[in-house]
């Protein structure tokens, strides 16, 4: 699940919108209506899909140097100073243009001072904390530009009169020859709008770039003033929006999770989580257009990079999230010594002049290197393309390798927390040794598909592992699953149950019958009605509506069959999707109020979610992520006719079948004959299998 986590924090080193298909002939139930009636062209999952897009495509469709504070665009993000009486804050929040912030700058000189700002990439080595200015002394530092036409950028003055020269590129040249005076200048000339008289309102100004040579761009941006030029006045002006028109929509890239409000904490201004990209990517899969799969073939391009460009470890681990925007580093941005590394979330701390990174974001949970797995390998169902096959692979030895544990129940435990081993943290991440039911129901099905794709058994006995531990957590008696185990590895963790354990046992396991039970706990224990909705809590303290968990929820009464239900809360999330606190008419937010509790450290707001609209997307589709599947489809077994989940076909199965049989009983394992009912037929199946006359899957 995604995870909000604020309070542990340590500085550290560091459109096209897709074309839907509609069947407008056919009823559907979640047209959307307007005062005009039915518009056939926008059905609930169209619109959510387009938010998926929008926020796939916000940092792609430019080439942003400044658009807020710690936005996940930004380039050129180090200001250099030049001169003198110059000062400058990216953080101010005094009437922005646009979003939370703008950039504050102030000029206080008298006489003959001057001064001003770059704002240039710089350069970042070794166990540094902060990039370090870049005057041109570096090698492959700077940024290709090749192929923007302007850079646009919006001002105001504090009063209205000030008089600043703006500019871009020119580092590590003269400023009056153009010649170099350093070895790897800009590879352009200082470009120059002059000097230019602000007015107290925002103006939109245009720095044309036909004949630059923007191959090698040290200095995004820049302004300089003098005191003559002010009359010997301190002026204060601000800019915004900084950005050139250069697309780069086929890159791979990550979604920033959250859309948060001018007012939040900025912590997840541009954290782009493993899990909800996962989902995402799976979306695109489920809607199933040419241009959907070309979208989720780039998510998962930057999955397998992330894999392979970690900026320490090298041991195939996914980190719990990534950073929006760029997906690589920028150049000459050398953590540990190593190039083009990916992104790292995190924010900027103005007061304290300080990067700072979210404890949960550098930690690498078992759950969220599972689901990009699940992610990948139905992309790789889709493409038949080895890179998505070979990188889950990986995903799934490292979970084998680092989490495999025999205490108990067995199973996997929930990875890795904190940073890497830095000369400022020098024991390195911890492995935690609780174990949880959701990452062990998500490590089953990774590893199942994987055997099935594969045809290695060996993923048959990890899948298993982590079967028998998940039903070791199922609680008969009470009808639900308990959260996992507490630090011992064996004692049952008992003091917060979330919802979403349920409904997901659900998907994942082919005991549907047994596990509906799960389903009738959630509505009994977690079921809310808040802000004028209904529907589902993260756990029983029924504290408001969490939309992503109403999602898994109807996702599980459509796999049982549960029309009625499934409607009600479908209705439900079409109705917050246009109503519901921040919304924007297609996205889903994350709950329907703020501060919504889930028992454990971390908490959901009523903010715009990708993985809330990617679930909500599963909903609206009749799709089943854990197997690439329609809902109406039955939840596959590990092994057609393993019923006793040893992991070999005996004798003995075809027993239970025959019993099975008699009793009435029905479950997708047995059913080796797939005509939806267990007779005598799938035991003399059974029976051949186990003497070596025909295979089952």
């Amino acid at each position: 699940m995604t995870k909000q986590i604020l309070k542990q924090m340590i500085a550290v080193s560091s459109v096209a919108v897709i074309a839907m298909l509609v069947f407008i002939g056919s009823a559907s139930a979640n047209m959307e209506y307007d005062d005009g009636g039915v518009n056939p062209t926008q059905t609930s999952e169209v619109l959510a899909l387009e938010h998926l897009e929008e926020i796939m495509d916000k940092y792609h469709s430019d080439f942003d140097v400044y658009t807020d504070l710690s936005a996940a665009g930004n380039h050129f993000v180090l200001p250099a100073k030049m001169g003198v009486d110059a000062e400058i804050n990216p953080g101010c929040f005094e009437n922005p243009h646009n979003g939370a912030t703008c950039i504050e700058n102030k000029f206080n000189g008298t006489g003959t001072s001057w001064g001003g700002w770059y704002l240039m990439n710089g350069a970042l080595e070794g166990e540094e904390t902060q990039p370090k200015q870049n005057w041109g002394e570096y090698l492959d530092a700077g940024f290709n530009l090749t192929g923007a036409t302007e850079l646009v950028f919006w001002a105001r003055g504090e009063e209205g009169g000030e008089r600043v020269e703006f500019f871009a590129f020119g580092v590590g040249r003269d400023p009056n020859t153009a010649n170099p005076t350093a070895p790897h200048p800009d590879s352009s000339p200082k470009r120059s709008l002059g000097y230019k008289t602000l007015g107290k309102e925002w103006q939109q100004y245009t720095i044309e770039l036909g004949g630059a040579d923007l191959s090698y761009v040290l200095g995004g941006f820049g302004w300089v003033t003098n005191a003559r030029k002010n009359n010997n006045k301190p002026i204060t002006f601000y800019l915004d929006d900084i950005k050139y028109d250069k697309e780069r929509l086929d890159e791979p890239r990550f979604l920033v999770s959250y859309e948060l409000l001018p007012a939040d904490e900025p912590v997840l201004k541009n954290t782009a989580f493993t899990y909800d990209n996962a989902l995402v990517l799976l979306s695109f899969l489920a809607n199933g257009t040419e241009e959907d799969l070309e979208r989720a073939r780039l998510i998962g391009d930057a999955l397998v990079y992330a894999i392979e460009h970690d900026r320490h470890f090298t041991d195939g681990r996914l980190r719990n999230a990534y950073q929006g925007g760029d997906l690589k580093l920028f150049p000459s941005w050398k953590p540990h010594g190593k190039e083009d590394t990916v992104r790292m979330p995190g924010w900027w701390d103005v007061k304290n002049d300080t990067w700072y990174e979210d404890r949960f974001s550098v930690s690498a949970h078992t759950g969220n290197v599972a689901w990009p797995i699940i992610a990948l390998l139905s992309l790789y169902e889709e493409t038949q393309e080895d890179t998505y096959l070979n990188a889950s692979i990986r995903l799934c030895e490292w979970i084998e390798d680092e989490c495999r544990d025999e205490r108990g129940a067995g199973g996997y435990t929930g990875g890795y927390e904190e940073w890497e081993k830095t000369a400022n943290n020098p024991q390195g991440q911890t492995k935690v040794s609780w174990k949880s039911t959701e990452h062990n129901i998500d490590v089953y099905v990774a590893f199942t598909r994987l055997y099935k794709l594969t045809r290695d058994g060996v993923w048959i006995e990890r899948a298993l592992h982590a079967r028998h531990f998940v039903e070791a957590m199922w609680d008969e008696n009470e009808g639900h699953f308990w959260t996992g185990t507490s630090e011992d590895g064996i004692s049952i963790n008992k003091a917060n149950i979330p919802a979403d354990v349920n409904p997901w046992g659900l998907m994942a396991m082919d005991e549907t019958n047994k596990y509906e039970s799960g389903i009738k706990w959630v509505e009994n224990k977690c079921y809310a009605e808040a802000d004028g909705f209904k529907g589902f809590d993260f756990n029983n303290d029924t504290d408001g509506v969490w939309f992503e968990g109403t999602a898994h929820m109807v996702v599980a009464y459509q796999i049982l069959g549960d029309e009625t239900k499934a409607n009600l809360y479908s209705g439900e999330l079409r109705r917050a999707r246009k109503e519901a606190n921040n919304t924007n008419g297609k996205g889903l937010v994350a709950a329907s109020h703020d501060g919504v509790s889930t028992g454990f450290d971390w908490i959901y707001d009523a903010r715009l979610h990708t993985g809330a609209t990617a679930w909500f997307v599963f909903a609206e589709l009749g799709y089943n992520p854990y197997w690439n599947v329609d809902t109406s489809e039955p939840v596959p077994p590990l092994l057609y006719g393993d019923l006793n989940s040893d992991g070999d076909i005996t004798p003995a199965d075809a027993a239970i079948v025959l019993q099975m049989a008699v009793r009435g009983e029905y479950t997708t394992t047995a059913d080796v004959s797939r005509d939806r009912q267990v007779n005598a037929l799938d035991a003399l199946v059974i029976l051949q299998t186990a003497g070596g006359r025909i295979k089952l899957g």
